[in-house]
This record gives structure tokens, sequence and C-alpha cells, in this order.
């Protein structure tokens, strides 16, 4: 037991060593005022802010991913419970006005929104978060651009970046964690 806390202490150090917070730069309401603040960073890396979203507001952030990058973006309601401000998230690439992913609510009861994407090409996108204003047309830009919405409020972004494990990483993994646990099951005994 004493190894298994150790090992997952050990895990939880090395994620947070490389995760550092960051602030948006107004205005950064389209692509071509995104903030850079993400930008250039070599993976794997992880970054958190705290965030305003104001009526009317959109926050643009670009990034630049290699083919075989794997982006996870959340939003996190501060306010109400997760409720407020109620946030819709995209990432575009550097050319397109159609989302390559999207998302409104990340789960019941929670008004945030988590994108994840594996890049197959290596390039600029652009991560856009605005505020709900209705169901249609999350996945084009003109949702994002130029909007019209009421929310307001605070809200948590975490943006990480990591390679795409291949498989024989995966394979090392799942023979470590097995080990882990038949190890506990030998100690319990």
């Amino acid at each position: 037991m004493r190894r298994l806390v150790i090992v997952a202490l050990s895990a939880l150090m090395s994620v947070n060593a490389f995760a550092q917070s960051f602030n948006e730069t107004e205005p950064n309401n389209t692509r071509a005022q995104a903030d850079t603040v993400l930008y250039a960073l070599a993976p794997p890396w992880s970054r958190v802010g705290i965030l305003n979203l104001t009526a009317n507001d959109s926050d643009f952030f670009k990034i630049r991913l290699n083919a075989g990058d794997f982006l996870t973006a959340v939003t996190y309601p501060m306010l109400n419970d997760g409720g407020t401000p109620n946030t819709v998230m995209a990432l575009f690439d550097a050319t397109g006005t159609t989302a390559l992913v999207f998302n409104d609510d990340m789960y019941s009861g929670v008004r945030g929104s988590i994108v994840e994407y594996a890049a197959t090409v290596t390039g600029d996108y652009f991560l856009a978060i605005t505020g709900w204003h209705g169901p249609n047309g999350q996945d084009q830009l003109n949702y994002y651009e130029g909007v019209t919405h009421g929310e307001s409020g605070s809200y948590i972004l975490t943006v990480s970046v990591a390679f795409v494990p291949e498989p024989a990483s995966m394979l090392a993994l799942g023979v470590g964690l097995a080990g882990l646990a038949g190890l506990r099951r030998r100690n319990r005994k």
C-alpha cells in the first residue's frame, strides 16, 4: 500500500511540474486577434488560467499542434456551482470556418465545455470560447466571432497537449498498472 501511495504521489507531482498558469490579453475576440499565450509550446505542456467572459465576448487562442499531438481543453464556470457563465468551445484549423470539434455542456448540470482532438496535420489551430446563445451553428466560426450573448463571469480554462501514445507505450503502461495491482493484492494477504 505504501508503494502504491508513493507511485501515485510521484505521478501527481510530475503532472503538476509542467502545469503553469496564464492570463489572456484582450482583445482576443476573433481568429485575427487570437491570444498567442499558448502558441509554440513544446509538448507535453499544460496551462491553467482563470479568465473572464463578459457579455458579447469571445476568447480566441492560437495553438501550434504537430501531427500526433493530443489536445484537451476544458472550461469550468466558477459561479453557481458550474452554471455561470455557460460556455461553448470549439477548435478550428487555420483555414477552416467549420469546427474540427466543439462542445456546449461537458455533462449534465455543469455548463462548462470540453474538447479533445488528435492532430493529424501539423499546423496552427484556434481554440474559441464564447457564451451560449443558442444551440444552432456551434460548429461555425460566426457563432464565436461578432456574437451577441448575455453570459458573463469567471471561468477556469485548462489546456494541455501531449503526444498520442503509441501501442507499445500503452502496453507498457498496462503491464505496469497490472504489476502494481498484483503487488497491492499480494501485500493484502
